[in-house]
């Protein structure tokens, strides 16, 4: 399967027509064109807000730490309430860490409930870890830099997307240092893979397909 021509670019800041009108009609009032700094879009049905400005200097709560239940790969998929898909035929030098799977369910979870997480060690540099959710990415959201998300087809039935980087709260911008990660839903669940190599990370993806 030739992976690069399963790409589909496609601009980050791509609006419909309609929001585009409104944006460019605000921006006509002086006084809140000093405001308008991101605009809302959404690529592959998950939606964005894009803006250059650290978004954490936004947030006016505190910040909230969960800590996962650690769970061996069979108590945590008896644990999770949803059937999972993981990748199958993975190289040989990558190994499922199978004693740190990573869950967060029940009330003590908070926001980040119904969620896995899988790790994949590689005895050579590299490794990718693997989050699945019920988190509904289509209505929740995510904030990010200009430039830093396109739209990937994996297949006819799936559309994905590929961000680049996160952002650094250290320094307050934007940081490519960050890794990439591969978004996609699949069965009501988002399935979200996290690495450095763009083409490894396409390739796992495809292997979780039914």
């Amino acid at each position: 399967m030739n992976i690069p021509n399963l790409i589909k670019n496609k601009k980050l800041v791509q609006v419909t027509a309609l929001l585009v009108i409104a944006v460019i009609a605000v921006m006509t009032i002086s006084p809140v064109r000093a405001i308008v700094s991101s605009l809302i879009t959404n690529i592959a049905g998950q939606l964005f807000e894009v803006t250059d400005d650290y978004p954490g200097d936004n947030y006016a709560g505190e910040v909230e730490i969960i800590e996962p239940q650690v769970m061996s790969l069979s108590d945590a998929l008896a644990a999770f309430p949803y059937d999972v898909q993981l990748p199958t035929n993975i190289p040989s030098d990558y190994t499922l860490d199978e004693d740190n799977v990573r869950v967060y369910v029940g009330d003590d979870a908070g926001s980040f409930a119904n969620t896995i997480e899988f790790g994949w060690r590689s005895t050579t540099p590299g490794g990718f870890g693997l989050k699945i959710t019920d988190h509904d990415w289509n209505a929740i959201g995510e904030i990010v830099a200009p430039n830093s998300v396109e739209e990937i087809l994996l297949d006819d039935a799936h559309p994905a997307v590929l961000i680049r980087g996160g952002w650094d709260a250290d320094n307050k911008v934007w940081s490519n240092d960050f890794g990439i990660r591969l978004r996609w839903s699949m069965d009501n669940l988002f399935y979200e893979l996290m690495g450095a190599d763009q083409e490894q990370l396409l390739e796992i993806a495809m292997l979780t397909l039914k």
